[in-house]
């Protein structure tokens, strides 16, 4: 404790029954207050927080003097002081400062002793707009009682300590002793083990009858055999891992066979779909002038991408199955901004994606979605691609 005399509790004039700042408690707590309430860390924070300088060579005491010494003026520092004090205690403080009797204040002194959590309460209670003198004189004295007793706890500890410490190092001296006789012991076993097992071969080497020629002949062809089956057991991994490579290979390939198949069926539709296009195409330019297979009813269909010498068969074969037909490359000579225009009057858009950039083909699909517009990927830009799926929709159309 810093200061041992107290000196007679004067509150301050107030009006309205409030709790006390740290710097209108009376002086001689400020040393109980901030060593019981605050931890080390915390006080050292309150110095750097209010800028006091200490010597770097400063003790731990010097701190928390340092403090006290500025708790009793109305300043940053002491504010800073009741803001932590506060914040770290504002649930007993929610808790007693419900009561308003000196007796049921006591009595929650009292459970605070028993309990051993005083810091919180002590606080509390020093700054308690109804606490009398006689009742503040009671928790000091009991709090400073505790600080003696727990000085002497501590020497009591630091000189049991010491002997621990003591006795901990004469303990480790004789472990250190008894593993090195151990480590001895156990060397001269294993050495008294190894020369019995000596003994014992050559005991059995004299009790063993000797080989016959015949013997050692059959002995070495049985070595031989057993080697040449470990080289065949290996051949064989080797080749079951083989045959396992063959049999994935051999399944990759039915899959390639049957994609190619597809790919096949749909070429032969394309060229059935050329064939009865083409074929319309050449009944036009006869004298019989029969009903086209289907009409796009005068929709405007917009081909994006492809080949542009490609783009008046395409419009031959749209116009031949009533349809407006138009072209762009997709912006690779002619201009986006005409693109857009296009596809804003489009009924239906046509993209090979074979033939066009990927991010021009992304615009185009979002552009429809958004727009409600019929999307219509090729997955190549030849002609037998685009009058299959024109076929399919005039089919359907019809």
């Amino acid at each position: 404790m810093c200061d041992l005399t107290r000196k007679r509790f004067e509150p301050p004039q107030q009006t309205a029954k409030r709790r006390l700042k740290v710097w209108e408690v009376d002086r001689s707590y400020h040393c109980a207050i901030l060593g019981t309430c605050l931890t080390l860390h915390e006080l050292k924070k309150i110095i750097r927080q209010s800028g006091i300088i200490l010597d770097p060579r400063a003790s731990d005491y010097d701190a928390h003097r340092a403090l006290v010494s500025v708790a009793g003026q109305d300043g940053h520092s002491a504010r800073l002081l009741t803001r932590l004090l506060d914040k770290k205690y504002q649930r007993t403080i929610a808790q007693l400062m419900r009561l308003s009797d000196e007796k049921l204040l006591g009595d929650a002194w009292q459970k605070a002793i028993k309990t051993g959590d005083i810091a919180g309460p002590f606080w509390t209670l020093v700054t308690h707009p109804h606490m009398s003198e006689a009742l503040l004189d009671q928790i000091y004295g009991e709090v400073h009682m505790l600080s003696h007793l727990e000085g002497a706890s501590n020497r009591a500890d630091l000189k049991r300590l010491v002997r621990l410490e003591a006795s901990v190092a004469s303990l480790k001296a004789d472990a250190i002793k008894q593993a090195h006789q151990h480590q001895n012991q156990l060397r001269q076993k294993q050495q008294f083990i190894q020369q019995l097992e000596q003994q014992m071969l050559v005991q059995i080497s004299r009790n063993i009858p000797q080989q016959t020629p015949a013997e050692i002949e059959l002995n070495e062809q049985l070595l031989t055999l057993r080697r040449e089956l470990a080289v065949a057991l290996r051949q064989l991994d080797r080749t079951k891992r083989r045959l396992g490579s063959a049999t994935q290979r051999a399944e990759d390939l039915t899959s390639e066979l049957e994609s190619s198949k597809q790919q096949l069926k749909e070429t032969e539709a394309e060229q059935r779909a050329i064939e009865l296009a083409l074929g319309e195409m050449l009944c036009d330019a006869s004298s019989v002038n029969p009903e086209p297979t289907g009409s796009l009813c005068g929709r405007q269909v917009v081909y994006v991408g492809g080949r542009t010498s490609l783009s008046p068969h395409f419009r031959a074969l749209v116009e031949k199955f009533q349809g407006q037909f138009e072209h762009h490359d997709g912006g690779v000579e002619e201009s986006r901004a005409n693109l857009h225009c296009l596809l804003s009057k489009a009924d239906m858009v046509f993209c090979p994606i074979d033939c066009i950039s990927h991010d021009a083909c992304l615009k185009v699909k979002r552009f429809c979605k958004r727009n409600a517009k019929t999307f219509i990927p090729l997955r190549s830009s030849g002609l037998s691609a685009f009058a299959k799926e024109l076929s399919d929709i005039t089919a359907n159309k019809h």
